[in-house]
C-alpha cells in the first residue's frame, strides 16, 4: 500500500473478504488522528458496531518479525509534556495489524511472497500489557511474528530469538493469511474473531 491509497485498500479488503463472510461495516474506514500513525497506516473503522484499530507492520531488514507503534498524543498539551501515551483499553475492540512477508517489501516479489493479518482483542492486548488499562501502563510500540518469521533475520543479527518464538506461540492463534487476491478464509476469520482462549 502506497500514500493513502492503503486506505482505499483496506475497504476493498473489508468488501472482499468480511462482508461477504457476514461482517458488516458500521464505521466508515478513516484516516488515524495522529500524523505520525500514517508511518504505519494507520486507520480506525467500525466493524459490527465494535472499534476497530488498524495498522501495518513495518518490516526491518535486521530482525525477524514487523514493528508497529500503537499510542495516541495526550488530549492535552500539558499531560506527560504531550509525549506519545499507549491507546487505552476503552478506545477499541480490536488491533488489525497487517503484515507482509520481507519478499514483498524490498520491490522483489517473489513466488512465495506471503500476506496476513493479526487480529487481536483487546482483552488479550490488556493481559499482555500493550494498551493501557488499570493493570499496565501499556505500551507505544511492539513487535509481531507472523508464521514465516523463521524465514526472515537473513541481515544483521540472522537470529530468530527465543523472545521473539515465545512471543510468536501467544500470536500465532490470532493469524490469518490473505491469499494474492486478498481472500480470506471464511472459517478462519470467523474462528480468529471468536477466539476465547485469553
Amino acid at each position: 500500500m502506497t500514500s493513502k491509497n492503503y486506505r482505499a485498500e483496506l475497504q476493498t479488503l473489508l468488501m472482499k473478504a468480511f462482508v461477504p463472510a457476514g461482517y458488516i461495516i458500521t464505521t466508515n474506514v478513516a484516516l488515524d488522528s495522529v500524523p505520525e500513525s500514517s508511518k504505519y497506516e494507520g486507520l480506525n473503522f467500525g466493524l459490527d458496531g465494535r472499534n476497530i484499530v488498524y495498522r501495518k507492520g513495518k518490516v526491518t531488514l535486521d530482525r525477524p518479525g514487523a514493528f508497529l507503534s500503537v499510542w495516541q498524543r495526550p488530549a492535552s498539551k500539558d499531560i506527560n509534556g504531550n509525549k506519545p501515551i499507549p491507546l487505552k483499553s476503552d478506545e477499541l475492540d480490536y488491533l488489525f495489524i497487517h503484515v507482509e512477508s520481507h519478499s514483498n517489501v524490498i520491490g522483489k516479489p517473489e513466488h512465495h511472497a506471503k500476506c496476513g493479518m493479526f487480529i487481536f482483542p483487546v482483552a488479550l492486548l490488556i493481559k499482555k500489557g500493550i494498551v493501557s488499562s488499570m493493570k499496565s501502563k501499556g505500551k507505544t510500540g511492539f513487535r509481531v511474528f507472523p508464521p514465516w518469521s523463521q524465514d526472515r533475520g537473513t541481515i544483521g543479527t540472522k537470529v530468530f530469538s527465543e523472545s521473539g518464538k515465545k512471543t510468536q506461540r501467544w500470536q500465532l492463534p490470532y493469524f490469518i493469511d490473505i491469499d494474492k487476491d486478498g481472500i480470506i478464509d471464511t472459517c478462519e476469520l470467523n474462528k480468529v474473531l471468536n477466539y476465547k482462549d485469553i
